[in-house]
């Protein structure tokens, strides 16, 4: 059961035709590829809102098979490379969001038990 993995941020203002060009380049194709053999987490692909639709301004999506990948994600070295490389692109007085999301075919839904 596959694990999916969203972040959700904003780009630093005048940064995102440089993010875009970046994203788009083998360098940053090297580091994802770095990661899924680090960890088992795969970079599926970054998504950007269209003509200021939605909340961020971007969406990373990457999946995982289990739980223990993402928890090697904290301590992956690769992590630092796209730190480096991408610090300017990003707007960091703006709050980012995360969330793990599975299919609802495997979501286990837990709800309290009705009062009698």
């Amino acid at each position: 059961m596959p694990i999916y993995w969203v972040t959700d941020y904003y780009l630093a203002q005048g940064k995102t035709i440089e993010f875009q060009e970046y994203m788009k380049s083998d360098r940053a194709k090297e580091l994802f590829a770095e990661l899924e053999r680090e960890t088992g987490v795969r970079y599926i692909d970054t998504y950007m809102t269209v003509l200021g639709f939605g909340k961020y301004d971007c969406e990373d999506w990457f999946v995982a098979p289990d739980w223990s990948a993402l928890d090697k994600m904290d301590t992956a070295q690769v992590n630092n490379k796209f730190a480096a490389d991408t610090a300017d692109f990003v707007d960091m007085r703006r709050p980012w969001r995360s969330r793990a999301l599975r299919s609802i075919q495997d979501v286990q839904i837990h709800e309290p038990p009705k009062e009698k």
